[in-house]
């Protein structure tokens, strides 16, 4: 049995690093223990976009940094420190943003080798910060509509209601200025403003349009947000926002906007509703006391007019007539009775 030299053995060992090094979708360069570049794989390459003569030879802070020194938090720098102790650390480099581990290679018989392990997390890291920056923008958000809840749900008078809305979206949003209009008839005007002493229907009355969906434009103020207040398929206004950014309104930002709006215009159609059910009410009242009062105006005379007919008429065909009149007004009267009911009832509906 011919067993196998130490020879063949290294260079079967070699065969497999070397294409396992170049094979690897991570950045492996070997450095001496100077920190000098000895080799790089095809992956280190490719991201670079050098050649290995480009970079072998030199120093890894130099390529990668572009500095005459090691960059503060250098893991190869804490891997000396620690003895030679692999190291990890989180790295901004000229081609992104890399987690490098540094792993000391002890070889028999040859100088000391590190191993330099490179992942690219500039993708995760621009992930991560659009996730904490919509996770913020949330907050945000969801701060403005638990004020604006907490609004609607205390505040009855609907001038004080509409102050405070505009205030509040301003503040909390980070508007310059903003307004609620409200229709009137075939007229929409503002009905309140933050942030200006000017009403947006005298400056730009053509900018006023009844659309479903948030539109915007732009005037010498800055850029204008128009987002309508409508419960399914009423108009009932707007609100107009200023913003001096005129850089285009994210998806996310145009919902929340359409989420306060909604918000705002049920809460306008429930106070209005509630003004007219006391408006009804109160009328109501009035229409009961005056049906009682006219009953009462009617059978008191009735009843004394049929004991005159009664007792004092002798001719049968007069008293007949005055009875038949009387009977027709007491049906009358029992007609009004069933109306004034009517009102009761729905007097006690609208006062529950």
């Amino acid at each position: 049995m011919k067993v196998p030299s130490e020879h063949n053995s290294s260079e079967k060992w070699k065969i497999m690093w070397d294409v396992l090094f170049n094979s690897s979708p991570e950045s492996i360069i070997t450095l001496s223990d100077t920190q000098t570049i000895l080799d790089a794989n095809d992956t280190t390459l490719k991201l670079l976009g050098k050649k290995k003569e480009e970079i072998v030879g030199k120093k890894c802070y130099e390529i990668f940094h572009q500095s005459s020194s090691p960059p503060e938090g250098c893991p190869f720098v804490d891997m000396k420190r620690r003895n030679w102790k692999p190291c990890v650390n989180e790295m901004e480099t000229i081609i992104g943003d890399l987690i490098v581990s540094v792993v000391p290679l002890e070889i028999p018989g040859e100088d000391r080798k590190i191993l330099h392990f490179a992942r690219d997390v500039t993708l995760i890291n621009q992930l991560a910060q659009r996730l904490i920056s919509s996770l913020q923008r949330y907050t945000s958000f969801l701060n403005t509509l638990v004020k604006l809840d907490s609004l609607m749900l205390r505040e009855k008078n609907i001038k004080t209601l509409l102050d405070n809305s505009a205030k509040i979206i301003c503040e909390n949003e980070n508007f310059e200025a903003s307004w609620i209009l409200m229709k009137e008839g075939k007229k929409i005007r503002t009905m309140s403003k933050y942030g200006v002493d000017w009403n947006f229907e005298d400056r730009y009355p053509e900018d006023i349009e009844e659309k479903d969906d948030l539109w915007s434009k732009k005037h010498k103020e800055g850029s204008f947000i128009f987002i309508p207040l409508k419960v399914e398929d009423t108009h009932m206004g707007l609100i107009v926002l200023l913003r001096k950014n005129s850089a285009e309104l994210s998806e996310e930002d145009k919902k929340i906007l359409k989420i306060m709006a909604d918000d705002i215009a049920i809460t306008i159609k429930n106070r209005r509703l509630e003004l007219s059910k006391k408006v009804a009410y109160g009328e109501l009242e009035k229409n009961i006391e005056d049906f009682a009062t006219l009953i009462d105006g009617i059978r008191n005379p009735l009843a004394v007019i049929m004991g005159i007919a009664e007792m004092m008429i002798e001719d049968e065909e007069a008293k007949n007539k005055i009875i038949e009149q009387v009977e027709r007004i007491e049906e009358i009267t029992y007609k009004i009775d069933k109306r004034w009911a009517k009102s009761e009832s729905l007097r006690r509906f609208l006062g529950e």
